[in-house]
């Protein structure tokens, strides 16, 4: 019985060290430069404006010193409050234009 004891003890280490091995492989493995993607370069925005049956808006706002602009939709009236309409949506960096104005003088 001791032996047994003794046995599954080492098979116990053995494994526990094999699997810590493994794991400290994958984290090495990590790519610890960041990287910039599209979706780091969003900000979701919402505002309540009197009340309109406008579907959408254009918006630019200045946030943490960059620029952010887009549409934001009419999500009907405003929490608690029925006088407003509350517009939601996700900005992009940069000032864009909006897209019912390029071609147009």
């Amino acid at each position: 019985m001791n032996k047994f004891k003794m046995i599954s003890l080492s098979l116990v280490a053995v494994i526990s060290v094999g699997v810590s091995a493994n794991v400290s492989s994958v984290q090495a493995a990590e790519n610890l430069t960041p990287e910039v993607s599209v979706a780091s370069d969003t900000f979701w925005y919402y505002t309540t404006v009197a009340y309109t049956t406008t579907q959408s808006m254009w918006v630019s706002v200045a946030h943490n010193g960059k620029m952010y602009s887009g549409y934001i939709y009419n999500r009907g009236f405003a929490p608690g409050n029925t006088g407003e309409s509350f517009f939601s949506g996700t900005l992009r960096v940069g000032p864009y234009a909006p897209s019912a104005m390029i071609g147009q003088e």
